[in-house]
């Protein structure tokens, strides 16, 4: 939704310190957590309050083991209903990032560290800047000893508030935004073609009807 990911590029941009828009009163942490907050809450919510209840409804259950396949299935139910379009087999997550999300985080709870990070690398590959895969793929490589892969996504990962990785924040916010607005551009384009084919259809239809013989009832 165009909406959602032109608010996810401002909060991205907060993530920046020295941001304009930051609270001057709070300290760089206490802004960062409010940011990180919101960006949260686009994730679980971008699909609806509906959704969002049953996800975090999903969620609720994830402290009893046993009822973990049963949520697997779940997750791969909203990303079914909510990620793929007619005739794709592939889930689009770019269109709701956080059911795979947690799904990540359960098979990581399963041990299936593998499909774990498969999961992971698709949510970052739709949303780089997503903060909380970027975290979870790094213990899923860790598990998997993979030390190659967890430096890589270490690397990706946001830089801290220190002052001797402030210029690398930066570059990291400016990096992440670039990448989200070339989204919401390509997001805008397919809109105003999808727009401009349903009037040329519409616009048909109606030369069609004012063409038809009503006697066939």
């Amino acid at each position: 939704d165009k909406s959602f990911l032109e608010r996810e590029i401002e909060l991205i941009s907060r993530l920046d310190p020295d941001h304009a828009d930051n609270n001057a009163e709070y300290s760089d942490l206490q802004n960062q957590e409010i940011v990180v907050s919101e960006l949260w809450s686009i994730w679980y919510g971008e699909k609806g309050t509906l959704n969002e209840q049953r996800l975090r409804g999903i969620e609720e259950t994830l402290g009893d083991p046993s009822k973990w396949e049963d949520a697997e299935q779940q997750y791969m139910e909203l990303i079914n209903e909510n990620c793929k379009s007619d005739g794709e087999s592939k889930p689009n997550l770019s269109l709701w990032v956080e059911p795979a999300n947690r799904l990540a985080t359960l098979l990581y709870l399963m041990g299936r560290l593998k499909e774990s990070k498969t999961w992971c690398e698709a949510i970052l590959e739709a949303k780089p800047w997503h903060i909380g895969a970027l975290s979870g793929i790094v213990m899923v490589c860790v598990q998997l000893k993979d030390e190659e892969s967890a430096k890589k996504y270490v690397q990706m990962g946001l830089p801290n508030l220190s002052a001797e990785m402030r210029n690398a924040r930066k570059a990291w916010v400016e990096r992440n935004v670039e990448i989200a607005t070339e989204q919401l551009l390509q997001l805008q384009s397919s809109n105003a073609i999808y727009e401009k084919i349903s009037k040329a259809f519409s616009t048909e239809v109606v030369s069609i009807d004012d063409n038809t013989d009503s006697s066939w009832q």
